[in-house]
């Protein structure tokens, strides 16, 4: 037993100016419309562009990222890949590769 504290939100109720004290993070991302990033992820991801972020501002975070998207679409789970390449540049650990959900793969995962 790894003993983890855990707390489940959604991004738009998570407390942002906590992300860089954050030693393990695990996303599930959905996609709308056409590979658009859900409603509930603006004020996450505003905050994750910030400008003034330094490049090492999650360098002792390790994630994984899980998105679930539609590959009948041209931008096949694209906030799950921007949020994974952007915790990356901040200097987070990725566990993983992205997890790639697909609706219109036979079993529901494609990567």
């Amino acid at each position: 037993k790894r003993h983890l504290n855990v707390r489940l939100s959604s991004m738009d109720a998570y407390d942002v100016r906590l992300l860089p004290s954050e030693t393990l993070l695990v996303f599930i991302c959905s996609t709308t419309g056409q590979g658009d990033p859900p409603d509930n992820m603006r004020t996450f991801w505003s905050f994750l562009l910030r400008k003034s972020l330094p490049p090492d501002s999650l360098q002792g975070c390790k994630y994984a990222v899980f998105g679930l998207g539609d590959s009948g679409y041209a931008k096949f789970n694209t906030p799950a890949k921007r949020l994974s390449a952007r915790l990356a540049q901040l200097g987070g650990q990725g566990l993983l590769p992205v997890g790639l959900g697909d609706d219109q793969d036979q079993n529901g995962y494609d990567q």
